[in-house]
């Protein structure tokens, strides 16, 4: 007996004992948890190692930020097809752009050149007109357009614009009407000029 209750006998004991559990154990393999163990899902087994483990919410972050990604690079995607566009969209603007000025410039200097020719026509005109009887003029006036017949009628004397502005009021209602329209169109050609010339 006194062997059985010597700290030497206990030790061999517990040391045997602890060899035939782990040898039972890892020859069995380890049990699943039981229900209502903390585990979430009935058909889930907990296997591996303690860092291989399912989570639910984690999960579900990663698909959200893979949609995320998606979306964001079909964004990024489609952004660099409309700058593509607007670079190519803005290079066909600038050649027009560039084409419109070049007609602008063109235009302008045709038009100086014309001015500059109708400006000599138009004094031969004036004198042309003056030098006629005012009603014989008016009835020639009559037929041109109201801008040609103001721009030759300002570069005439006053006395010479009224006896035909009088003359064209003796054709008829309609020609009245056209010689106030006239009237006003002298005025405004004239306070033009004024201001052109300050």
């Amino acid at each position: 007996m006194k062997f059985i209750q010597s700290p030497l006998f206990a030790a061999i004991l517990g040391g045997l004992l602890f060899l035939l559990t782990s040898a039972f154990l890892t020859t069995q393999g380890i049990a699943p948890l039981p229900q209502g163990s903390g585990a979430e899902h009935e058909d889930e087994v907990v296997s591996g190692p303690s860092w291989v483990f399912f989570n639910p919410e984690l999960d579900q972050i990663v698909a959200d930020l893979k949609a995320e990604r998606e979306a964001v690079a079909l964004k990024e995607k489609q952004l660099a097809e409309l700058a593509a566009r607007l670079r190519v969209e803005r290079g066909e603007l600038d050649d027009a752009l560039k084409k419109v000025t070049q007609l602008q410039q063109k235009v302008d200097r045709d038009v100086f050149r014309i001015k500059e020719d109708e400006a000599g026509n138009l004094k031969k005109l004036a004198k042309m007109y003056a030098l006629m009887e005012p009603p014989s003029a008016a009835k020639i006036l009559r037929e041109l357009d109201d801008v040609v017949v103001v721009k030759i009628l300002t570069l005439m004397k006053e006395p010479e614009t009224a006896a035909i502005l009088e003359s064209f009021s003796r054709l008829g209602e309609v020609e009245t009407k056209r010689a106030a329209g006239l009237s006003e169109n002298l005025r405004a050609a004239a306070s033009n000029k004024i201001s052109n010339t300050k």
